[in-house]
């Protein structure tokens, strides 16, 4: 359990690298994508979320599927949002 809860902040470390710099770590190159820092702001903005709720859920006690539903609907909200401020 205690896994779960490394490996959730370090996404959500990486979420926040993202954010603030403007660029996602470990990625030289970008392909198709327009507007590189806003599509790292999104996608770092989704990872912290996922940390947190990973994190979370050390201390809550939440369902796999509850977990696996919220971190879905991070996800879709990402992409939506990709796809109305035309990222891609």
């Amino acid at each position: 359990m205690i896994g779960i809860v490394i490996i959730g902040v370090m996404i959500a470390v990486w979420g926040i690298t993202a954010v603030i710099s403007g660029k996602l770590p470990f990625i030289s190159r970008y392909h198709g994508v327009e507007k590189i820092p806003l599509h790292s702001r999104i996608e770092g903005g989704a990872a912290l979320f996922v940390g947190i709720v990973m994190t979370a859920q050390y201390f809550m006690l939440l369902q796999p599927v509850t977990i696996m539903v919220i971190i879905l609907m991070i996800c879709i909200t990402a992409f939506v949002l990709e796809i109305a401020l035309k990222v891609l």
